[in-house]
């Protein structure tokens, strides 16, 4: 595994690239001094090929897993899929200790940075991108937004 950084001062990152990094998905949230809930935020899609796996590694190392699942395709990046995910972390007590975990391509990891940044006024967000373009958009650098539909 190769581990890049992002140095942004008190708010630098890393990011691990390799192999096999979804069964470390717990240990790696435990080296970076989480501990608790992890609410992780996917779709359908995504969480028939990986959810069990992450699901797996997550509460072997401790944690208590939460999934939220949205509805897949870019137009569900939407307020109402937002408040899907705000609804569901109030209902689960989720505090501002917990993380917000992103499963998935763009969609998932801009609504889910975009929650992460806005409940309580901020968690911690983790991003496993699914796709190339996650992987250099969403996931980097903490570009995400959601967007207003009118009636």
């Amino acid at each position: 595994m190769e581990i890049l950084s992002v140095n942004l001062g008190e708010r630098s990152y890393p990011i691990h690239v390799g192999e096999a990094n979804l069964e470390r998905t717990g240990e790696l949230l435990q080296q970076a001094g989480l501990r608790g809930k992890v609410a992780v935020i996917t779709n359908p899609t995504v969480a028939q090929l990986y959810l069990d796996a992450l699901d797996e590694a997550l509460r072997h190392a401790g944690f208590e897993v939460t999934p939220i699942l949205l509805p897949d395709g870019e137009e569900h990046k939407n307020l109402r899929s937002l408040t899907t995910v705000y609804d569901r972390l109030i209902a689960e007590r989720f505090e501002r200790k917990y993380c917000l975990l992103a499963l998935g391509g763009g969609v998932i990891g801009d609504l889910t940075g975009f929650a992460a940044a806005s409940y309580l006024r901020g968690v911690s967000d983790v991003q496993v991108p699914m796709t190339l373009l996650s992987q250099v958009d969403s996931c980097a650098c903490g570009k995400n937004a959601v967007a207003h539909e009118s009636e």
